[in-house]
């Protein structure tokens, strides 16, 4: 069980590696936005700031999209290796940019990286794993991305722009040298007719010879699900896939609406608009510290309860979370003396990142590699982490302008509804997967769907 273990982390340390993508803007818009790197030779406005932010979810949506047409081809493994080049590439030409256009390129191609690895990382995860623990280590793709956050709000604010990005640079470098070593999901490797490579994949993975049974159990759900068409027409049209696909599609919807993006994405930026004691760059450290113990204590509650519990307690929290700081700055917008509750923001919003990272923050990955059948899992998580990263572009592109224009309060206010909302759908559609083999939630899924379509004719009749 060792190598699974270590199959799980190495697997990850991809996501890290994304993940610093995602936290370089916090520390370093303000430098260019301001000119506080009087190295660096790029000045941003908040446009082109805007665009800087937000085009890493374009290239993260056509990331989907590639991983979806090669993982069932070069396999799992290798399709996580790929992201290698677009990470290297994307920090070169940061440190190297010139212009604001080099920025563009090079965030959009650092989102193709971020695509693929949120997309692919999940499904390898919950591949290699067994029922019992498949909750844990699939939770690790939080803790991996919140370190890597962590790692930039951290020494982003003491490096200039270019040397950040050289630093960052040993990110993908150390994926490479330590997940090429190890063993391809037994599921792929089964799809692809290669029973003995799938036992070997076993062995190693669970660290003993007697594997057959978990083998002859894997190759058998590969065959129901390669007996069955793989399109959209599959995907949409079949109930328990549909609902799937809601489910997934929404959880989406829900997590970027909730405001996660805004608030990683620009932290630093509103923690200076508070105008507190405690530097931006300071509270952001804290922030970044915060959500990742939130996500290590995730790790370890994931399979204690359920995944439908968890969801509710995030996006309630969030919504809590969220309304704290709208009510600080609708407030400030009004001039009304705010002097008294200068922390209310900034509890809210480390109280976001905690209660997001709680749940909305891994559970719809997770989930995403386990709703769907091996004949449409790909199309269905691609469609999913497109609409992640669809909707993480228009919350980062928009916000700014629409504090700019209506108030910093607008967008938080914007961000409440929305999980108060995702909480709603989550009590009343969510299915739970908690304990139950891939196999076991195909049947659950497909059999209840069966029964609503029963009594649904019975009731007509």
């Amino acid at each position: 069980m060792k190598k699974l273990y270590l199959a799980a982390v190495a697997g990850n340390l991809g996501v890290l590696s994304a993940s610093l993508f995602l936290g370089w803007a916090s520390p370093s818009l303000p430098l260019m936005i301001h000119g506080g790197d009087t190295d660096y030779p790029i000045r941003l406005n908040i446009e082109e700031a805007s665009w800087v932010t937000s085009l890493i979810s374009i290239g993260a949506a056509a990331g989907s999209v590639i991983s979806a047409l090669i993982v069932n081809i070069i396999g799992r493994k290798k399709t996580m290796l790929f992201t290698v080049v677009p990470s290297i590439i994307a920090w070169l030409l940061i440190a190297f940019a010139t212009s604001s256009w080099e920025l563009y390129i090079s965030r959009f191609t650092s989102g193709i990286a971020v695509g693929i690895m949120s997309m692919v990382t999940s499904m390898y995860v919950s591949e290699i794993s067994p029922a019992d623990i498949r909750g844990n280590l699939g939770s690790i793709l939080a803790v991996a991305g919140k370190l890597g956050i962590l790692i930039e709000f951290t020494i982003g604010p003491f490096l200039s722009v270019r040397n950040l990005a050289l630093v960052s640079l040993a990110g993908p470098c150390l994926f490479l040298v330590t997940f090429i070593w190890l063993p391809e999901s037994p599921y792929h490797l089964m799809r692809c007719d290669t029973k003995q490579k799938a036992i070997n994949s076993l062995i190693q993975l669970r660290g003993k010879e007697d594997v057959y049974k978990e083998a002859d159990s894997i190759e058998q759900f590969i065959k129901d699900d390669l007996a069955n068409k793989a399109g959209f027409r599959e995907l949409l049209f079949i109930p328990g896939n549909r609902r799937a696909l809601i489910t997934l599609l929404c959880l989406a919807l829900v997590q970027q609406l909730s405001g996660s993006q805004a608030v990683m994405q620009y932290a630093q930026i509103i923690f200076d608009q508070m105008h507190g004691n405690l530097e931006g760059k300071y509270l952001t450290i804290m922030l970044g510290a915060m959500q990742l113990v939130c996500a290590i204590v995730s790790m370890f509650i994931t399979d204690c309860s359920g995944r439908k519990s968890w969801l509710m307690i995030s996006t309630i929290g969030s919504a809590c979370s969220t309304a704290m700081v709208a009510t600080y700055f609708h407030l400030q917008y009004y001039h009304v003396d705010t002097s008294n509750i200068m922390w209310l923001p900034a509890i809210g919003v480390i109280l976001y990142r905690v209660m997001f990272s709680l749940g909305l923050g891994v559970l719809p990955f997770i989930m995403g590699g386990e709703l769907f059948p091996m004949n449409v899992k790909a199309l269905g998580i691609m469609m999913g982490t497109m609409m992640i990263h669809i909707t993480a572009f228009v919350v980062e592109s928009l916000y700014l302008v629409v504090s700019e224009s209506a108030g910093m309060h607008t967008p938080f206010w914007i961000f409440t509804t929305c999980s108060l909302a995702g909480a709603l759908f989550v009590i009343l559609y969510v299915p739970e997967t908690r304990g139950r083999t891939l196999e076991q939630i195909q049947k659950k899924l497909h059999g209840s769907s069966k029964q609503k379509e029963l009594n649904f004719s019975t009731t007509n009749i």
